[in-house]
This record gives C-alpha cells, sequence and structure tokens, in this order.
C-alpha cells in the first residue's frame, strides 16, 4: 500500500529518531564531572554498583530497588555462571541488539501506521 519513496522516507525518519538517544547517551558521557570507574566511591554510584548491588540503596532512599535487589543478584549470579564473556555477551545481546531492533521495528510501525491513517482518512472524506 505504500510507495517505495514513502517507505524509504519513514525509515530514514526512525534512523534518525533512533539516533537521537546514542546521541544523548555520548553527550552526557563526554559532559559528566565524573569519569566512569569500577571503584566504589561512598558518595556516589559507580560501576561498582552495578556488578556488587548497590550499597547506596536504601528502603528510604529506593524502596523499589530494595525490593528487588534478590531478584537483581539471581539475574547476575544466573549470567555470571557461564562466566565473564556469557555476562558480557548477554548484555551486549539483549542492549545493543535485540532491545534497539524492537524498538525500531515498533517506530517504523507506528510511522507506517500513522500515514496510512492519514492516508484512510483523507480517502474517507474524499
Amino acid at each position: 500500500m505504500l510507495t517505495y519513496s514513502t517507505r524509504a522516507g519513514l525509515l530514514l525518519l526512525t534512523l534518525l529518531l533512533t539516533s537521537l538517544p546514542v546521541l544523548f547517551g555520548g553527550y552526557v558521557n563526554e559532559t559528566a564531572p565524573y569519569r566512569p570507574t569500577t571503584r566504589y566511591v561512598a558518595g556516589r554510584c559507580t560501576r561498582y554498583c552495578e556488578a556488587h548491588g548497590c550499597p547506596h540503596a536504601t528502603a528510604a532512599n529506593s524502596p523499589a530497588y530494595r525490593q528487588l535487589r534478590p531478584l537483581y543478584h539471581a539475574t547476575i549470579a544466573a549470567l555470571a555462571a557461564g562466566g565473564a564473556s556469557w555476562y558480557a555477551a548477554a548484555n551486549i545481546g539483549v542492549f545493543l541488539v535485540i532491545i534497539p531492533l524492537v524498538l525500531l521495528w515498533l517506530t517504523y510501525g507506528l510511522l507506517r501506521n500513522a500515514v496510512l491513517i492519514r492516508r484512510l482518512k483523507k480517502q474517507l472524506h474524499d
């Protein structure tokens, strides 16, 4: 139902929209006051918190994290059971491949459906 030029335009718009979070992430990483570290720092969260469970989280400042901490530890233990390479591969697979592809697919579908709905409304009124 859509022409190739319309599909190409929607795909280009989808890619432009999905590049915004990447650009924002790059901006945040470059302008952050602290460099990433895997060491424990008492005053703020670091990558240490990701690997060891955040000791900064308390029932007062993070009730949801405190309740989900056992699930978090079980997930980390299950991924780490295959070794460090399995843990890294699972993170890359999920966060850099699967989730972006699903978001690209959903964004393209949303834009395609918007164009189709607009065309159907126009045909209905003509």
